[in-house]
């Protein structure tokens, strides 16, 4: 689970700022058995962030952020020469040229973990990977970028439990432009510690879903690579009242003509995929049909025919399986999108009384879900652009309102900030000529 994510120098944020998840022990709503996971004897955290802004104010920057972590970790330029794809805060002639921070404090089994990196276009300049497994913080590796021999010095803890021989390999496998995470990876050696981390990052932290994300065609590979899921997505689909009673997935086999290889060449289709195809002259596909009951009988309706809500809420569906069968955190932006408020809202609930140790970071214009009776101030969050362009970030606790004070009317008349200050209606008809 995560404790909170700062971020510095990062497309729309341009100073350090932090999101935490890190429950207020003074908030109590009587739910808090759903709503907070006991990490350890003395931290407890929130399973669920909600963030609030305008348009433009950088919401979805801090989930990119999130997202531009796990990728450095996971990934790297094919060459040291390549540039990464960090992206500084445009908006200030310093800042482009200068790197970002990303920090993560995070939790796997009790032990809390704190990582770091600093890294712009050309280069990490700094990492390090810290934790606490007896109590004391120790250190796992420190890594710093000599500027004037053009070289990354790692420096390697004891408790990576790498022999002297599996040290030098990291050293020569870390390359300026990538993360040390990523050239352990990358190299023949082995570490039970740093292999927790990089699964952390692999499987528990799970990439961004944003509303163009096609979630049921993902949701279509679960459901087929696994039959005793079916039961789970008929079941959250039938709590919804769609009236769907049963899914089937039905293969199709599609043959391959020149049409297809000339239409599939003109859309830049790899050449290893096309060669492919035109031996095996046909193309294996997967086509989901839902099941509806009513009281004329039972009909079935290709996925492609049914309503963008049914489709978000069933690709939905596969990322609940996930948080409630592992631990797992995700970044949704607008969580609301294609969903009626009943529906949003539901899908909350459901996710809050059966997780246990999963957490929920996501962006939403709902203003509704700010009157949820559960609903606790250090749970929402807000995001608003300063005099200079960036984006800042603040949470609801701060303004230290009553419990019983209804926030939000206090969002809606703008005493929170994170609202649009929008002009007059009115349109000057010779200026629309």
């Amino acid at each position: 689970m995560i404790q909170e994510f700062t971020v510095e120098n990062f497309r729309s944020i341009k100073t350090k700022q932090t999101l935490s998840f890190l429950a207020n022990n003074k908030i109590q709503t009587g739910a808090e058995e759903y709503l907070c996971t006991q990490v350890n004897d003395t931290v407890r955290l929130l399973k669920l962030c909600v963030l609030y802004g305008y348009n433009a104010s950088g919401k979805t920057n801090l989930l990119r952020a999130l997202g531009f972590l796990r990728t450095i970790v996971l990934s790297a330029p094919d060459t040291k020469d390549e540039d990464t794809p960090f992206i500084p805060f445009a908006l200030d002639k310093e800042t482009r040229n200068q790197p970002g921070t990303f920090s993560l404090i995070f939790f796997i089994a009790r032990i809390r973990y704190e990582y770091t990196v600093c890294i712009d276009r050309k280069r990490i300049h700094r990492e390090s990977l810290r934790f606490n497994p007896e109590g004391r913080v120790a250190t796992l590796f420190t890594r710093t970028f000599d500027t004037e021999n053009s070289v990354s010095k790692l420096t390697i803890g004891a408790k990576c439990s790498l022999s002297a021989k599996d040290k030098t390999i990291l050293n020569g496998n870390t390359l300026e432009n990538s993360t040390a995470l990523y050239a352990y990876q990358k190299s023949n050696i082995h570490s039970p510690a740093l292999d927790t981390v990089i699964g952390y990052f692999k499987e528990t932290l799970m990439p961004m879903i944003t509303p163009s994300v096609l979630l049921r065609d993902w949701s279509l590979e679960r459901l087929a690579g696994d039959v005793k899921r079916k039961q789970f997505y008929v079941k959250f689909l039938e709590k919804a009242d769609f009236q769907i009673a049963d899914l089937e997935i039905k293969n199709n086999r599609i043959a391959v003509d020149d049409e297809l290889l000339n239409n599939l060449t003109e859309q830049g289709a790899p050449k290893g995929l096309l060669e492919q195809l035109k031996k095996d002259k046909h193309i294996e596909t997967k086509e989901l049909y839902f099941t509806h009951e009513t009281t004329q009988g039972v009909y079935q309706i290709l996925a492609e025919d049914e309503s963008q809500g049914t489709l978000r809420y069933f690709g939905l569906g596969g990322v609940l399986q996930k948080l409630l069968a592992n631990s797992h955190v995700v970044a949704i932006d607008e969580l609301e999108s294609s969903l009626h408020p009943d529906l949003a809202t539901f899908f909350l609930q459901m996710f809050l009384m059966n997780s246990k140790d999963s957490q929920i970071l996501a962006t939403t214009h709902a203003q509704y879900m700010m009157e949820l009776d559960y609903m606790r101030n250090d749970m929402v969050w807000f995001c608003e652009k300063d005099e200079t362009g960036g984006s800042e970030y603040y949470s609801a606790q701060d303004f230290k309102l009553h419990k019983n004070n209804n926030l939000a009317n206090f969002y809606r008349s703008g005493k929170l900030g994170a609202k649009p200050i929008l002009g007059s209606p009115v349109v000057n008809r010779n200026e629309n000529e």
